[in-house]
């Protein structure tokens, strides 16, 4: 597999998690989401693999996207999947309300400029 054809496979797995995790809280309140052990369950999920495939991310392509902040996602995905600290629901509300969809913008620009090349 080419290089770059690896690249627009994890930048497309990043983007397939970022629309599971939106999706888990899709018309949920947070009070709702605060009494859902199997939607927090989840989220935790998700996001801890949102970390990990950016942590996958060849260095070259973390550069290109420097508004990114990779070490949050990344810090926030070895804390959710390897449980260093406690799940803060409040956290992961909003990285997954306010974090995600910018995010999720720019990686779709990512890709289309990475099957352009």
């Amino acid at each position: 597999m080419s290089t770059t054809k690896k690249l627009e496979t994890q930048v497309q797995e990043l983007l397939e998690v970022m629309d599971a995790a939106t999706g888990f809280i899709d018309g949920i309140t947070y009070s709702d989401f605060c009494s859902d052990p199997k939607t927090i369950f989840a989220l935790e999920r998700a996001l801890g693999l949102v970390g990990a495939t950016a942590k996958r991310l060849p260095l070259d392509f973390i550069d290109r996207h420097p508004h990114v902040d990779w070490r949050h996602l990344i810090n926030v995905g070895d804390n959710l999947t390897y449980g260093y600290l406690e799940v803060d629901l409040q956290t992961l509300w909003d990285i997954t309300v306010n974090d995600l969809p910018p995010l999720r913008s720019q990686m779709d620009e990512a890709i289309a400029a990475l099957a352009s090349l």
